[in-house]
């Protein structure tokens, strides 16, 4: 239920590019001939819309209950079969691979920019090189999709395969990261850095929110190159995107200085963010659900309870004079929820909180309580970051326009910041941390070796991306997951009411399994499939 349920929302999502205040007339056939996504400029974007679905359109929350920082609360969850150990990565079953998919999608790709040289004179330059800009970043995207999963080898088309050919070996990884930095950079000439939104455009100011832009290039070439270490890249593009006036999302009138709020905004509010880069957003109408909350927030609220944050984020978040939190320091300990980070506030729901205009409890035997089992918490927390709490508690429906963040300016700092240190300029690369922390005004750090930098950069990203789809491949690249996804066991929090408060406990949230992630997880396995159907591709060694 679970996964149809999941399905029934990706389906029912409209593309970050809302068509409902479009004027345009599209031709209207019976079979949509290939040629007529040709015939037009109207018709060639609306061709290219399709192609938005890479983007996303949801924070993947089954990625992060992969690493240590989000538990899936049923015993039986797939997430929890996998870090357990009960369903392994194999050849012929991952569920967190993307091969055939992200294939198709290279393809399609291909097949586009191939027709487009075929018809380019039906258009102007400067729409054509617009097209082919998208197109080379969507082509970019599902490449380095691939190459994140599968250390930089799989097949790569730089063209449309030819019928009947099937036999396609591996690339090398220097290969795909070129072919990828090739098509971004393509697109981050030609793309403009914002869309005409004059009266005349045709396709109106409504249509041109969440489309690419310059910035998106340079903000997703400055991500791979830093999976890719190649960290001048990675920082040179994180500049570009600096001086395309990007800002941190801020307001000095709320507690959390703008962080929370920043994931609040929906797009009928028009809300002039200039920290989002990347952003996918829906359309609320009567025949659709926007299904998040549902999933993920408490049982009070009238949701599912899918999954809830660990104490091992939890207790990531520092107090706001900047000391680390302890809970040997018995101070700490007697009040735990006391002066962290406003991060913590804006993204966390704990015993004792304030929800939707009422004290919010997670002591065992609450409606909202500890247990394990399913549907509750088994850490004692539960997420507030990404949820709307503007919904009411039941609602008949969880509709909402959220704006879905694929990236925004946090995380290009946070890039240019590792890839500086990588390049042993601590200098630039704690200002550009420092600069990250002094929205929420937490104090700035200092580190006078690249190694003392690197524990603060990790735990920033752990506390300012937290559910936002990163941790599980930062572990990864970063060559930790054997060690902090591996042998280990995740804690939660139990809260237990006492006649003059209430008393914690740190508890294992793993119920006494033990996590498993295996050295060969850091490049997935070449799928059997392909292995079958293509002879000149070989399987890794580690896998054979």
């Amino acid at each position: 239920m679970k996964l149809i349920n999941k399905l029934l929302m990706l389906l029912a999502m409209s593309s970050g590019l809302s068509l409902n205040s479009c004027t345009i007339d599209p031709v209207l056939t019976d079979a949509y001939p290939q040629d007529v996504i040709w015939t037009n400029e109207s018709n060639l974007r609306l061709h290219i819309n399709g192609f938005y679905s890479l983007i996303g359109g949801y924070y993947d929350m089954d990625i992060e209950a992969c690493s240590d920082i989000f538990k899936m609360n049923g015993p039986r969850d797939s997430e929890n079969l996998f870090v357990f150990g009960s369903v392994p990565i194999t050849a012929d079953a991952n569920f967190l691979g993307n091969w055939r998919n992200r294939h198709h999608w290279q393809i399609q790709c291909c097949r586009f920019l191939k027709g487009l040289n075929e018809h380019r004179a039906n258009f102007t330059e400067d729409v054509a090189n617009e097209a082919e800009a998208e197109v080379r970043f969507f082509r970019a995207k599902s490449n380095f999709d691939l190459a994140m999963r599968y250390g930089g080898s799989f097949v790569l088309h730089k063209d449309v395969p030819e019928l009947g050919v099937k036999e396609y070996p591996l690339c090398k990884p220097e290969e795909s990261w070129d072919f990828i930095a090739e098509d971004l950079k393509f697109a981050a000439k030609y793309l403009p850095s914002t869309w005409d939104e004059s009266p005349d455009d045709p396709w109106g100011k409504t249509t041109h929110v969440g489309r690419l832009t310059k910035g998106a290039a340079w903000g997703l070439l400055a991500r791979a190159m830093l999976y890719a270490e190649r960290w001048k890249e990675a920082s040179d593009a994180a500049l570009e995107v600096k001086k395309l006036g990007y800002e941190l999302y801020k307001n000095p009138l709320r507690d959390d200085k703008g962080y929370g709020e920043l994931f609040m905004n929906r797009r009928h509010a028009k809300v002039n963010n200039k920290e989002s880069i990347i952003e996918f957003g829906y359309s609320v109408d009567d025949k659709m659900d926007y299904s998040f909350d549902y999933f993920y927030c408490p049982p009070s609220d009238g949701g599912y309870a899918e999954g809830s944050p660990t104490e091992d984020l939890v207790s990531a978040y520092q107090l706001t004079d900047g000391r680390d939190f302890d809970w040997n320091n018995e101070e700490m300990a007697a009040n735990p929820y006391k002066g962290r980070d406003p991060r913590f506030y804006a993204s966390i729901l704990y015993n004792g909180c304030q929800w939707k205009g009422e004290t919010f409890y997670t002591y065992e035997g609450s409606p909202d309580g500890y247990a394990l089992g399913g549907g509750t918490t088994c850490t004692g927390y539960y997420m507030r970051k990404l949820f709307n709490s503007n919904l009411a508690k039941h609602p008949e429906k969880f509709s909402t326009d959220l704006t879905y963040y694929y990236m925004r300016y946090a995380e290009v700092l946070l890039i240019y910041a590792e890839a500086m240190a990588e390049q042993n300029n601590l200098t630039e690369a704690l200002k550009a941390l420092n600069e990250v922390r002094e929205r929420v005004d937490m104090p700035a750090v200092n580190a006078t070796t690249k190694t003392e930098f690197m524990k603060l950069l990790r735990r920033e990203r752990m506390v300012e991306l937290a559910f936002e789809g990163h941790r599980f491949w930062d572990l990864r690249r970063w060559g930790l997951a054997t060690t902090v996804l591996n042998n280990t066991h995740m804690k939660g929090v139990k809260p237990t009411k006492t006649s003059d408060g209430f008393e914690y406990k740190v508890v294992d949230c793993d119920a006494g399994k033990t996590r498993v992630y295996l050295e060969k997880y850091n490049r997935f396995p070449i799928p059997l499939s392909e292995l079958q159907q293509n002879s000149a591709c070989e399987q890794f060694d580690e896998w054979k």
